[in-house]
């Protein structure tokens, strides 16, 4: 029982150590005025998202900063560019570009990041082992664990 406590208190306090890398990093966004995009306007932060031991954020610019475990690679967003809403998973990390198609890094081991093909997503959510998009015509596609459950309508009908 004890040792069962003992890694209670560990993971406690490993997501308490997480929240606060956390509330530094969006703090620090918000409270340093990086500069824009050269026209003297400040960035700030847009969005920000949390997995399990990292967390992601949105820059005005479009572009996205993470912080936190990268061990499976889901704080490589560096290259990102022209984001509009990003999402974090356990271990993986998505993002929607501005004409609708979706990027995904970090551990794919049930096929969450298996996002490359999709089109017209106005929406991304990062489950724990799945990846789901909402498309402008109210459909619903997801990858990873639970995937068949893609063909959802947010109309009520399937498909």
């Amino acid at each position: 029982m004890e040792t069962l406590l003992s890694s209670r208190r560990r993971h406690y306090l490993a997501s308490v150590g997480i929240f606060l890398v956390a509330v530094g990093f969006v703090a620090g966004m918000i409270g340093c005025g990086n500069g824009g995009g050269g026209d003297g306007e400040a960035e700030y932060t847009a969005m920000v998202a949390a997995g399990e031991f990292h967390t992601v954020g949105l820059k005005s610019s479009g572009t996205v900063v993470a912080v936190g475990d990268n061990s499976d690679g889901q704080c490589d967003v560096g290259d990102w560019t022209d984001i509009v809403q990003v999402a974090a998973g356990f271990v993986h990390t998505v993002g929607l570009n501005s004409d609708g198609t979706v990027v995904a890094v970090g551990h794919s081991g049930y096929g969450q990041c298996d996002v490359g093909n999709w089109t017209d997503i106005i929406q991304v959510a990062a489950g724990d082992y799945h990846t789901v998009g909402l498309r402008s015509d109210g459909t619903v596609v997801a990858a990873g664990m639970g995937a068949e459950l893609r063909k959802w309508n947010l109309g009520g009908a399937t498909s």
